[in-house]
């Protein structure tokens, strides 16, 4: 009998066997793979530490358990450990590098053991890596402020305004709680870029810093700055009594407004004529406003010009109403002479119209013109005044008085126009310096 070189009765596996098996192991990799990170995350539970713990287990290569898991050390209120929460934080770093939010808490972690330059540079790493996120922003500033680094700190507060403009005013808040120098902040902190700038002059207005507002204004394109921020910043300061500045920046830009020219000496009134835009603040006129009272620009009634100041009332109001006001200049001591012209139109009431001169920021001055009632053509009303030595500005007024009379419900139509404000000559002033 012959014997096979083979061995007798052994079977070599067939082909398709071997096929079979290798698919059997792959798709048992491939349900593992696939469950490992559901049973990760039915391990979490109610993401507490323990469902943490075997979540990251099962599923060993999720980055995010790791991070879950440090945030749980690093927050947890009634057992803090920050040394877990590194351990954890770092084991989320190694698994995934690009998370900024692990290396927050990881820079967190490391501050509160007393790692500080370990802690910075894990911030460095976060905000390099989601330079957009104005919370990170805000918190880098947090850091480095608290570890004496005013210039980074500064930096990320900078990026912080271009990312959130809405929380400029927070930022501006805590920089000069910490006492930082104005023109620190310009160069440092401001972008320069006019919706940062109005936005940074109108917090210097209403914090009552006239200096720093004058610097931030000295910065300002005065071709791009609007109407209503101009007149308030130039209202600021002549409220603050700063008149001379005040005058140099309103007539910065309003000659420009106005089409004038810049060299030549302008009248002590602003827009007498009422041929230019009404401003409503700065040294230009302010209309009023009160019930029974229109005040208009009237282009068909005038006596200089093209166009007069207009006003009718309804006949159903007894008001009392400044109808328009404008802070002028004043030489304490000098004498002037108010001088305008009233048309007046069936106005009803004793209590016309009338011209004023009060004190700006100062007591002592307050004159009045001649009342014009009932119709008259255009009349000349003319007003005397001496400045007190302790006034720099005051006050013309275009007034109505309120009526003690029965009969005092006010109707018809005034028109004012051609008002002057001239020295009279001879004026002798003992002040000195003005503000």
């Amino acid at each position: 009998m012959k014997i096979s070189k083979g061995g007798a009765g052994r079977k070599r596996p067939s082909p398709g066997l071997l096929v079979t098996l290798v698919s059997v192991i792959l798709y048992c990799l491939l349900v593992w793979l696939t469950v490992r990170p559901v049973a990760g995350w039915y391990a979490v539970g109610k993401a507490d530490k323990k469902g943490l713990i075997k979540a990251a287990r099962y599923d060993s290569g999720n980055a995010v358990y790791p991070y879950l898991l440090g945030r749980y050390y690093s927050l947890n209120l009634e057992n803090p450990d920050p040394a877990k929460a590194i351990s954890y934080y770092r084991r989320a770093l190694a698994l995934s590098p690009l998370q900024p939010g692990a290396w927050v808490g990881l820079s967190r972690s490391l501050l509160n053991e007393g790692r500080t330059s370990e802690a910075e540079y894990a911030l460095e790493r976060a905000v390099l890596l989601n330079p957009s996120d104005g919370n990170l922003m805000w918190k880098a500033s947090t850091f480095w402020l608290m570890n004496g680094n005013v210039d980074k700190a500064v930096s990320a507060l900078r990026r912080f305004i271009l990312i959130d403009p809405e929380g400029q005013l927070s930022v501006y808040d805590l920089c000069w709680k910490l006492k930082l120098d104005n023109s620190y902040l310009l160069r440092n902190l401001l972008p320069h870029e006019y919706p940062y700038e109005r936005k940074y002059l109108e917090y210097l207005i209403a914090a009552k810093r006239p200096a720093e507002a004058e610097e931030v204004w000295d910065l300002i394109d005065k071709n791009t700055v609007d109407r209503d921020l101009f007149v308030r910043y130039v209202n600021f300061l002549i409220d603050g009594g700063l008149y001379d500045r005040a005058e140099k920046d309103w007539r910065q830009v309003a000659i420009k407004a106005a089409g004038l020219k810049s060299g030549g000496s302008l009248p002590l009134i602003w827009n007498p004529d009422f041929e230019n835009e009404i401003l409503n603040g700065g040294f230009g006129w302010s209309i009023g406003e009160t019930g029974g009272v229109d005040v208009f620009i009237d282009d068909s009634v005038h006596v200089t010009g093209n166009r007069s100041l207009g006003v009718s009332f309804s006949g159903e109001e007894n008001p009392d109403v400044t109808i328009a006001r404008q802070v002028v200049r004043t030489r304490p001591g000098a004498r002037y002479t108010l001088r305008g012209y009233i048309k007046t139109n069936s106005l009803t009431t004793t209590n016309g119209i009338f011209l004023s001169v009060e004190g700006h920021r100062c007591t002592g001055l307050s004159r009045r013109s001649d009342t014009v009632s009932g119709t008259n053509f255009w009349r000349e009303v003319t007003v005397d005044f001496e400045v007190p030595q302790d006034c720099f500005a005051a006050i013309v007024k275009i007034r109505r008085e309120r009526s003690n009379k029965l009969d005092n419900k006010i109707a018809g139509t005034a028109w004012i126009d051609g008002l002057s404000l001239k020295e009279q000559a001879g004026t002798v002033t003992t002040a000195s310096g003005k503000p």
